[in-house]
């Protein structure tokens, strides 16, 4: 019997599963292979994490990148190096400074070599110069430093000559300091202080450099060039014992003065002089020389004019020269100033004497008037008016009253084995005299006398030590005597002391570890994190 089969024959050959989805009208929901579904949701979230990973590592190289561009601009305005010397040997003072931001015009400042030998020189003093020099350039919008190899471009020397009248000549390592109105060249030795010794190993004179004196002369060149009418010093030549001969005319150089030298009993003063220094003459000037400089301080009835006069212990009688002082209200006495308290002593020495400056006219540009002023065997000064119709004379600098004057009668009671009588009392170890006219319009203008009781208050030991007020006070009034308004006291640079410094072996380690060693260190634990987080 056959079978009744009225299932259509297309039914018969389709899946249960697609018929129940006719019948039903739904479809059935496929089944998900759950290895799949995790294997899916993982590379979704490796994706979505890999692609910010991607992003942040972008964003940092591209902040690294910009900060690098930001600082390489920013460096030759910007001081960013970190000076860890223990008396600031490759900084500048605050006093150079100040001066620099005052500048108001254009200065260029020629280094006659390459700046990749000049600044990676392992000698300590072409390195201390380069800082120093670089400093200028950062602390002045008006200063441009220019590195010129004269081996590169041995012709540009020739400007100096064609655009200054320069005849002399201008070497490798030789710095030109030029603006608008003039130039000034500075040797490499100039920028160091020596001292000469007798090797006996050798049997010859050397010389060996003891401090660095950049700073000094690049801002005194700075200072002449910038000047509208550089003032003229002239300093007498006289055979004397004193220390202080050759710093007194640095300081007076370093202050934007033209400084030279004459024999006063062979020449005559030039005619543009405005300053005149006398530092401590063995003999007396004649006649001829006093009257030469009556007439130079009286300037044909117009006065403007200054004088300098250290004494010193070690000087003959010098009658015409106390008669010559006089005139101006002061006495250079006989005897050496002294004091007993020994809190106003230095190294212990009776004749060592630490004075402080009270507040006077001639004060005004001392940073720290509390730092004390050394007197070294001062003579003592006595002031005969203090004031005569159109003259005044000033105490500049006084001892405490536990003071006193070791005189030669006290000498040889000492010698004697007798008590020398000691007085006690204030004394007077600098001092100035001063005369004025009144002018067309009705000020002042002064002639000055300024009279130091010890030429070695000028020594530089004592003028360029940060301790003491010797260099600032004797600007200060120098400055006020001649009328200047810039005058700066810069401190020398020992550099002699242990300093953070490395030689070449020490910087190529460095720079293998910072440039190869540690940036290596970090792509290969890039690498294997890359790698353990690919395998997971």
């Amino acid at each position: 019997m056959a079978e009744n089969n009225n299932t259509p024959e297309n039914e018969q050959d389709t899946p249960a599963e697609e018929n129940t989805e006719k019948k039903t009208g739904k479809k059935k929901k496929k089944e998900i292979d759950p290895e799949k579904a995790a294997q899916k949701r993982y590379n979704r979230r490796k994706m979505k994490y890999g692609s910010v990973a991607t992003a942040i590592t972008i964003v940092v190289l591209a902040v690294v990148v910009a900060v690098n561009v930001v600082v390489d601009m920013l460096s030759d305005k910007i001081d960013m190096i970190v000076d860890l010397t223990p008396d600031g040997s490759f900084e500048v003072s605050e006093n150079t400074m100040d001066y620099l931001a005052s500048l108001n015009e254009p200065v260029q400042i020629v280094c006659m070599t390459n700046e990749q030998t000049f600044s990676t020189s392992t000698y300590i003093y072409y390195k201390q110069a380069y800082e120093i020099l670089k400093k200028y350039e950062i602390y002045s919008d008006n200063i441009d430093v220019i590195f010129v190899d004269p081996v590169e471009d041995p012709t540009y020397a020739n400007r100096f000559s064609t655009d200054f009248n320069y005849k002399g000549e201008i070497s490798a390592y030789d710095i030109v300091v030029a603006s608008d109105k003039r130039m000034k060249k500075l040797s490499i030795q100039d920028l160091y202080n020596t001292e000469s010794y007798f090797d006996y190993s050798t049997f010859q004179q050397r010389e060996d450099i003891v401090s660095s004196k950049a700073e000094q002369e690049l801002t005194s060149a700075v200072m002449y060039v910038t000047d509208p009418d550089p003032m003229q010093a002239v300093v007498f030549k006289s055979e004397t014992s004193c220390s202080s001969y050759d710093n007194v005319m640095n300081i007076l150089s370093s202050n934007g003065f033209e400084v030279s030298e004459i024999d006063p009993l062979t020449e005559s003063l030039p005619e543009e002089t405005d300053l005149v220094v006398i530092n401590a003459p063995l003999n007396d000037y004649d006649t001829n020389v006093i009257d030469e400089l009556y007439d130079f301080l009286d300037n044909g009835g117009n006065l403007g004019k200054n004088l300098i006069y250290l004494a010193d212990l070690t000087q003959k009688e010098t009658a015409n020269i106390d008669a010559f002082l006089a005139e101006w209200g002061i006495k250079v006495e006989q005897g050496t100033v002294g004091d007993q308290d020994p809190n106003n002593l230095q190294s212990q020495s009776y004749y060592v004497v630490r004075n402080y400056i009270s507040e006077n006219d001639f004060s005004g540009n001392v940073s720290q008037t509390s730092l004390p002023v050394i007197n070294y065997q001062s003579r003592p000064i006595t002031l005969l008016f203090d004031t005569k119709d159109t003259r005044t004379a000033v105490s500049l600098l006084q001892t405490k009253d536990t003071a006193f004057v070791l005189t030669a009668e006290m000498q040889e009671a000492a010698q004697n084995n007798e008590d020398p009588q000691i007085v006690n009392g204030v004394q007077t170890t600098m001092a100035v005299g001063r005369k004025y006219i009144f002018d067309s319009e009705n000020k002042q203008v002064f002639s000055n006398v300024l009279v130091i009781g010890s030429a070695e208050d000028l020594d530089e030991a004592f003028t360029s030590s940060a301790y003491y007020n010797n260099g600032d006070y004797f600007v200060s009034i120098l400055n006020t005597m001649t009328g200047k308004t810039t005058g700066i006291n810069i401190v020398a640079k020992d550099l002699s002391a242990e300093t953070f410094d490395m030689d070449q072996g020490k910087a190529g380690n460095y720079s293998t570890l910072f440039i190869i060693v540690i940036p290596a260190a970090v792509l290969i634990a890039g690498i294997v994190v890359f790698v353990r987080r690919r395998s997971k």
